[in-house]
């Protein structure tokens, strides 16, 4: 065991060496970050950080006679996995559907590029450096998002605003990069065993993965309105839905702020409201007319709302159990 004296610099610094045979075992150089992390009963562990080692992760991809969404679904798993260079090969010819499947689902996940291509090869590349990137912050850049979404698709039903709808439609592929990001992220963090790299307990990670599929499922409903809002020319009482919808939305606000502060009495004012809320979705059920399937959609994608932003509030309960 070695023993180091602790020192004093500035004025508000202690700082320790570290041992030049740990320091050069692990490949270390001055200016390497180094993790360090309390452990329960308060002493320290140093470790390297793993973000910051050299790795050059290279897979292979195998689509030979594979079908468009097959094609797609192999991408998304492998981006998942994490590569730094993913060959996509085909012991034919790449056809132009398999070729088209690549560049479409690329367009839809974050720092990705293709890098060189042959008609048996395309060289894909992820460049984004996720030193700096946590899945925390990534959640409140797809609430961001989200909201607005969900804000707008409302309005565009309530107005006829076909331009705003198609605005929301046009968010939803930025909400499914950051999705795909934050599962990578978690994904890669647990594999290196990582509260230091999550910046959360390990236990904590699986709730931020459920509050992004959740937000991104709050997403796909919005989208899902903004639909049918150009097709919506029925009468309804406007005031009452918009309640409801007002409703609905402060609960989802509400939602996401008890989890990004840990504040189970906001989570609890989420659940606690249920009966209330779901009393306004069973009046507006019944007074719907016949045959409109717009306003049916619109109802059951904001019910679908709350339930999300339920999810959401047990989430910020059982991380805080």
């Amino acid at each position: 065991m070695d023993s180091r004296k602790l020192q004093f610099t500035g004025r508000s610094t202690y700082i320790v060496s570290l041992p030049k045979r740990w320091v050069e075992e692990m490949g270390l150089r001055a200016g390497d970050r180094v993790l360090i992390e309390r452990g329960e009963n308060g002493e320290l562990v140093l470790r390297p950080d793993a973000r910051g080692a050299e790795r050059q992760v290279v897979k292979k991809l195998d689509i030979t006679g594979m079908s468009p969404r097959q094609v797609e679904r192999r991408i998304i798993s492998a981006y998942l996995s994490g590569f730094d260079e993913l060959r996509v090969t085909s012991r034919h010819r790449i056809l132009p559907e398999q070729r088209a499947a690549v560049v479409d689902i690329l367009r839809r996940i974050l720092g990705t590029e293709i890098l060189a291509e042959t008609s048996h090869e395309i060289v894909i590349n992820d460049l984004l450096d996720f030193k700096e990137i946590y899945p925390r912050s990534i959640l409140r850049r797809m609430y961001v998002i989200t909201e607005f979404m969900l804000k707008n698709a409302v309005e565009s039903f309530l107005s006829g605003d076909e331009e705003l709808a198609r605005d929301v439609m046009a968010r939803d592929d930025e909400v499914d990069k950051f999705y795909l990001l934050a599962t990578k992220e978690i994904v890669e963090g647990l594999r290196r065993g990582g509260r230091v790299e999550l910046e959360m307990p390990p236990e904590k990670a699986i709730h931020h993965l459920s509050v992004a599929k959740s937000l991104e499922r709050i997403a796909d409903h919005s989208v899902k309105i903004a639909r049918v809002a150009a097709g919506w020319n029925g009468t309804c009482d406007e005031e009452a839905l918009r309640r409801l919808y007002e409703r609905v939305l402060e609960n989802f606000v509400l939602a996401m702020k008890s989890f990004f502060s840990g504040d189970g009495e906001l989570a609890d004012r989420v659940l606690d409201s249920e009966e209330e809320v779901e009393g306004w979705f069973s009046r507006m059920l019944e007074s719907a007319e016949e045959g409109q399937l717009a306003l049916l959609i619109l109802l059951d994608s904001l019910q679908r709302v709350y339930a999300y932003s339920k999810d959401i509030a047990e989430s910020t309960l059982d991380m805080g159990a």
